[in-house]
């Protein structure tokens, strides 16, 4: 198996997830080596492309009372954002179901990522309380947090860096219910979650992270000013149009991405009704799912790097999104999206996408990455960082140190053009 545009072989280990798979050595263009390197990917055994999401997803404005209306609660754990909206919702929520706060186990997201001191509170909480299920709600880093705590209260995460986490056979895992209140990482889609260690996010695998059920509920967007909505946007934008121009080969979570992005061109300039937020939730979902199946390439690469400068992970997305798509202008996968969007071309794409780019770009804090930016050394580290992310190895364009130069210099000249 070839990957055409960039001219590597690549094979996948048995489920197909990006974090598992191994590159080989580029082509070399001589005949006689290229017939023996067939004949060794000949012998390899390949498995077919699998395609996992959540059990149930339940969608529409007013659904995130599902989640309270299960009849026992005492042996439910709740992680919850600490978003100020977020809180009088769920707190409403359990109202009309009869409950208070004070009869739920709860425990509310501190702020920042998830790091490995909130893991370990997180997981000192389910060590008190029983869960047959855990109820995450909130952005992607609450998600991740609920389900990295349970892999640290359940002695299956160790201080180590980022891993594959497997689950003993005889072990009994709760339910997974994750109801995301953004429109950015699509993390309720995948079994993927990420913490930061040390300046650099960190993944890690696990088939018990895959949600039993996920609630998407529009309302939770309705408070949002314009330049946080863009920010959270921009996120799920870089996952759909990665994830279709991935060198990985998963149709069906492809399709999903074309969906995602069209959706999200189709509603973001409506006028800010729930059934539009309900169409820009669901893309999220779409796109996070296509995301969790082909990875994502130099966009994600640039702000998983980034992170370090405290730049938040959407408003990252934005600063790279449209360099992002330029790097990758010359891709036949780029083109045969922009087909399928009845754009003419990735020059339309990037027209498309440049008002929600400069918006999130416009209300951001990236001062620091300003900074480093304008700083030869700082960058060398930020450009031998991205090299280092693993994204940046299912991205379809091979860009080395002059190409990263060149997507740094895209990045600064979008915020000049922002500010």
């Amino acid at each position: 198996m070839t990957a055409r545009e960039t001219g590597r072989f690549y094979k996948f280990s048995e489920d197909n997830r990006f974090f598992k798979f191994s590159f080989l050595e580029p082509l070399n263009p001589s005949p006689s080596a290229l017939d023996s390197r067939l004949k060794n990917m000949a012998k390899l055994r390949l498995t077919y492309p699998t395609f996992q999401q959540p059990s149930q997803v339940t969608f529409g404005s007013g659904s995130v009372r599902t989640l309270v209306q299960a009849s026992d609660m005492d042996d439910v754990c709740w992680f919850v954002s600490g978003s100020a909206p977020v809180r009088a919702i769920f707190e409403r929520q359990l109202a009309k179901a009869g409950r208070s706060l004070a009869q739920v186990q709860a425990i509310f997201k501190p702020p920042g990522e998830p790091d490995q001191a909130m893991i370990d509170q997180g997981a000192a909480f389910l060590k008190e309380h029983a869960a047959r299920r855990i109820v995450g709600l909130g952005g992607g880093s609450v998600l991740d947090w609920c389900r990295l705590s349970w892999a640290r209260s359940a002695g299956l995460l160790d201080d180590d860096h980022a891993r594959n986490v497997t689950v003993p056979a005889e072990m009994k895992t709760p339910e997974l219910w994750l109801a995301p209140t953004t429109c950015a990482t699509g993390a309720e889609a995948a079994s993927v979650a990420v913490y930061l260690d040390q300046g650099e996010k960190q993944p890690v695998v696990c088939d018990a992270f895959l949600a039993r059920r996920v609630v998407l509920d529009g309302q939770f967007l309705a408070d949002l000013s314009t330049g946080e909505l863009a920010n959270l946007l921009a996120d799920a934008v870089s996952h759909a149009v990665e994830a279709f121009i991935s060198i990985v080969p998963n149709y069906l979570a492809k399709e999903a991405a074309a969906s995602a992005l069209g959706l999200i061109l189709e509603s973001y300039p409506a006028a800010p009704e729930v059934s539009r937020n309900e169409r820009l939730l669901e893309a999220a979902y779409l796109a996070g799912l296509a995301a969790s199946h082909c990875s994502v390439g130099v966009i994600h690469a640039f702000a998983h790097s980034v992170a370090r400068w405290q730049v938040s992970h959407g408003h990252a997305n934005a600063l790279g999104l449209l360099p992002g798509i330029e790097a990758n202008a010359e891709t036949p996968a780029l083109a045969r999206l922009t087909r399928r969007l009845g754009l003419d071309g990735v020059s339309a794409l990037v027209e498309r996408l440049r008002p929600l780019a400069q918006t999130a770009i416009g209300h951001g804090q990236h001062d620091q990455l300003r900074s480093a930016l304008a700083a030869a050394d700082r960058c060398a580290e930020l450009r031998a960082a991205m090299s280092k992310d693993v994204c940046l190895r299912t991205c379809p364009t091979t860009l080395d140190e002059t190409a990263l130069d060149a997507y740094l210099a895209r990045v600064r000249a979008g915020m000049e053009a922002a500010a």
